[in-house]
């Protein structure tokens, strides 16, 4: 194989949706690039629900979920975004930089940490099951690492 070829290639699966694509089915993935610590799990076809947190804390934590086919929906971009984790009642998670809508995503971002399974959905997004399990040992509790709500900064 030429070294045109191998270049060809690693430039190819570089940009394929498989190699962007962070986390590991069924499983929490921990990560961190650039000062962003990030937590991930991939779910069935394209879905993924990541979060992550700026480690200087300036910058809001964020929630982005991506749903079978692809459709990405993030928290504080003026779409819907919901998270159903377990019997508890559907919370919007939304937006974070209201006192009502940051008090939203620090239940539901602990949540996640203890419960079982989560169902997320959006603006335009077919929703997704995802488990929870190991979760905790993953996600940092809201308010440790950087994980902040827009209402908290300053």
């Amino acid at each position: 194989m030429s070294f045109k070829s191998i270049v060809s290639l690693t430039l190819a699966l570089c940009f394929s949706g498989q190699a962007l694509a962070f986390g590991n089915p069924d499983t929490w993935t921990r990560g961190y690039a650039q000062g962003t610590a990030e937590y991930a799990i991939l779910g069935k076809g394209q879905s993924q629900l990541y979060l992550a947190c700026d480690s200087s804390g300036y910058q809001a934590a964020t929630i982005i979920f991506t749903d079978v086919n692809g459709h990405q929906v993030s928290m504080d971009s003026g779409q819907s975004l919901t998270l159903k984790i377990d019997n508890a009642e559907e919370a919007d998670i939304s937006e974070s930089e209201s006192h009502v809508g940051s008090g939203n995503v620090m239940w539901a971002w602990n949540k996640l940490r203890t419960g079982r399974r989560v169902i997320v959905s959006g603006t335009g997004a077919k929703p997704a099951a995802f488990t929870l399990n190991g979760a905790a040992a993953v996600i940092p509790e809201f308010g440790d690492n950087g994980c902040v709500a827009k209402f908290a900064l300053p």
